[in-house]
């Protein structure tokens, strides 16, 4: 029997697609409603690992046709996770003792120096 391809594609993403849909809803209504950013931060966390819609936006990502699946592979290396795992770490050693300036900056420095790994990451696998 043929299956159209949207109708597959619906049907093998259908939960992570509605979950993300879920996601943004939640986070919508909480940002119009002044809940706190904890708290729509937890909800919106629970939803979307219920859901398993950010297992299904990584699939998502990883259909893009050569980027997807090097931007995937850059962002799955052990070193990007360590590296935002030790600023998270010097972000809340920071803020407790006062430096919100630094927390700041440390913050972006981190993101940026992640993206430009996963940039290079990506360039250098096209390039060669």
């Amino acid at each position: 029997m043929y299956i159209p391809r949207l109708a597959l594609f619906w049907a093998t993403y259908r939960r992570a697609i509605l979950g993300l849909v879920i996601v943004g809803i939640v986070v919508l209504l909480g940002l119009a409603a002044g809940l706190d950013a904890g708290v729509l931060t937890a909800v919106a966390a629970l939803v979307g690992i219920l859901t398993q819609a950010f297992s299904g936006l990584v699939g998502l990502i990883a259909l893009i046709p050569w980027l997807g699946p090097l931007v995937i592979k850059a962002l799955s290396i052990p070193l990007v996770w360590i590296l935002n795992g030790a600023g998270y770490f010097f972000s809340v050693v920071l803020a407790g003792r006062g430096y919100g300036k630094s927390v700041v900056q440390s913050r972006i420095l981190t993101v940026v120096l992640i993206v430009g790994i996963v940039i290079g990451f990506i360039i250098g696998k096209l390039v060669s």
